[in-house]
């Protein structure tokens, strides 16, 4: 089976098998989304930049970390792209990946391991007179969805045509709907009396006594 419904560390995402290449619906679209802020949240990253790349992302692979590019499996090695951001030439990724120890280069915890190792050590990202910001203060920027959707294009991506404004509304959208995603509750919560509590707790105890 190609189209897959897969679990990883934070939860359910859609992929498929590193052997074949599908385009992800919106519904699908929408849980790999969630699962990814889920995990990138844990790393310090803002919802604006996650929300930026999403618009990014949907454009370049659906959001589906085993998408080739143009859909055709294998292609050119020195010129084809592969996963969420479609890294080009794909063994730039998946020979690398492989060497991480990671099995799977389809995985969607391998490619987010992939692109925080690369805000770590500052590669793939190319700071531009346009949009003078290093990968790191991309990463925990409170700029709009639309204007990081727009500096990861012309950073990161680098496309022949970096004028795609769908990009920034799509982020636009995954920014909202990102919006709506609750964390998950602590598994110990500490409940705080707060000094309107307590003053009026002395004063039922005081209508009591006579």
């Amino acid at each position: 089976m190609a189209l897959e419904e897969r679990t990883g560390i934070f939860g359910k995402y859609w992929g498929n098998t590193y052997d074949s290449s599908v385009a992800l619906n919106m519904e699908q679209m929408k849980i790999n989304a969630t699962y990814i802020w889920l995990s990138l949240r844990e790393k310090g990253w803002s919802m604006n930049a996650v929300a930026g790349m999403l618009g990014n992302m949907q454009s370049e692979s659906s959001i589906n970390p085993g998408r080739w590019e143009s859909n055709i499996v294998g292609g050119d090695p020195t010129a084809h792209g592969y996963g969420l951001v479609q890294w080009t030439p794909y063994t730039k990724y998946t020979d690398w990946i492989v060497n991480q120890g990671y099995n799977d280069p389809s995985e969607m915890d391998a490619n987010l391991f992939r692109i925080n190792y690369e805000v770590d050590n500052e590669i793939q990202w190319i700071p531009t007179t346009q949009y003078p910001f290093t990968f790191n203060q991309f990463k925990i920027s409170q700029l709009s969805p639309y204007e990081l959707a727009m500096m990861f294009i012309v950073n990161y991506e680098r496309p022949a045509d970096p004028d795609q404004p769908a990009r920034g509304t799509q982020a636009e959208f995954w920014f909202e709907f990102l919006g709506g995603v609750v964390p998950p509750t602590p598994t110990v919560k500490k409940k705080n009396n707060f000094p309107w509590v307590i003053m009026t707790n002395k004063l039922r105890q005081k209508r009591t006594i006579f």
